[in-house]
């Protein structure tokens, strides 16, 4: 089995009333329909052809115990299964498709009643709210580094088992979380004593399959020299705890590391590895596709950040919003901020008044309204086949 090549650049966290990017999650179809009676419409189903080279018919997991969204599960004779990737793909499209269908109602204290669009993170339009974050991240980094040198490692895996099949997606994306928990802990070992930060990126591969980025922030006073061999380490550890990822594509000599201090723009820089603007997400290539409906299903994030960098573009939103500095208010201003939206207002459900009341969804001209608090990501824990997929080990 050879090594994976190289992509070309372009956590799963189990969601309660929200999805795992932090958007509301549309009424799930399982207090409708269930996902094995075919609920998508024929507007949004994909057949198995669609899908490029025979990976439509392939499982999404057959990883025992693991949970994936009750609509990408289906029961058979052995016990719950996780449903063919065409079939997910179906549903992700329907799901994504009752978005744009959807609205959030709010009551206001006088009586009148407001509607907003109901929103999710696959959504071209949701792409501002990323770099809006993004441009916070780098006026903190402005205001609390003295000059930056950002690093770009990327973490991949081979597509292929050890008998030539392709990989389930799902569980190739835990092989590869599998290589970066180690990878993080030297990350950690290869900058002690520096100031940085990071975000982590999934991006789909040209195949539907995913890799990840993880964007490395580190404060550069003129003395850093940092190079991309520094972290060695750091890839080495990832293809020691990932069998199939290879050293090969992962040679900090080659592209899987690159080192910069000349990024002016950050948010754009890190917004191409996003994808975040483009076509509507439903007229994208089908192999983007299927990546999100990979993500999708095991409630994966799609971009996260470090602990540090969060705290950086909430403190740079407040001061955008309200024109304040966090520390001339205190921290609870800041706090009281973050859940009201205003730093003298009060805490609570009810804020200003307003309530939300439904979720408004509009079928064949006719509007359904569904309770909000009804919604959220059901999971289901697959039986799983053990020996179908072997990983490769790739050195």
């Amino acid at each position: 089995m050879s090594a994976p090549s190289h992509p070309t650049d372009r956590r799963a966290a189990e969601g309660g009333g929200h999805s795992a990017d932090g958007s509301v999650s549309w009424p799930s179809k399982n207090n409708r329909q269930g996902p094995h009676e075919g609920a998508y419409t024929p507007e949004t189903a994909v057949a198995p052809d669609d899908l490029p080279d025979g990976t439509g018919l392939r499982p999404l997991s057959v990883e025992p115990e693991r949970r994936l969204r009750n609509e990408a599960v289906h029961e058979l004779s052995d016990g719950p299964q996780a449903r063919p990737w065409y079939a997910v793909l179906s549903e992700w499209r329907d799901w994504y498709d009752g978005y744009l269908r959807s609205n959030i109602e709010f009551d206001g204290p006088d009586g009148e009643t407001v509607r907003t669009e109901l929103e999710n993170s696959y959504m071209p339009k949701y792409g501002k709210r990323y770099y809006a974050k993004l441009k916070d991240f780098e006026r903190g980094v402005a205001r609390e580094f003295d000059g930056m040198t950002t690093a770009m490692l990327t973490l991949t895996a081979s597509h292929r088992n050890e008998k030539g099949g392709w990989r389930c997606p799902a569980d190739h994306m835990r092989d590869i979380m599998d290589g970066y928990d180690a990878a993080r802990k030297q990350l950690h070992q290869v900058l002690s004593g520096r100031k940085w930060e990071y975000a982590r990126v999934w991006e789909p591969h040209a195949d539907g399959y995913g890799h990840l980025h993880i964007a490395v922030f580190v404060e550069d006073d003129g003395d850093a020299d940092l190079r991309a061999d520094d972290f060695e380490p750091v890839m080495r550890s990832h293809v020691e705890n990932c069998g199939p990822a290879g050293s090969k594509a992962h040679d900090p000599a080659g592209d899987s590391v690159s080192v910069r201090d000349d990024v002016e723009n950050l948010g754009s820089y890190i917004s191409e590895y996003i994808g975040i603007f483009g076509d509507e997400t439903l007229n994208r290539p089908m192999t983007e596709q299927m990546f999100y409906a990979v993500t999708w299903a095991t409630n994966t994030r799609r971009v996260d950040f470090s602990n540090g960098a969060q705290d950086l573009m909430s403190r740079e939103q407040f001061r955008r919003e309200t024109g304040l500095k966090p520390e001339d208010r205190g921290g609870e201003s800041l706090e009281r901020w973050k859940e009201t939206g205003d730093p003298d207002g009060d805490t609570g459900p009810d804020v200003g008044g307003w309530e939300v009341t439904s979720i408004c969804t509009v079928n064949h001209r006719r509007p359904e309204y569904a309770d909000p608090t009804t919604g959220g990501v059901e999971t289901t824990a697959i039986r799983g086949r053990s020996g179908v997929d072997p990983p490769p080990q790739i050195q």
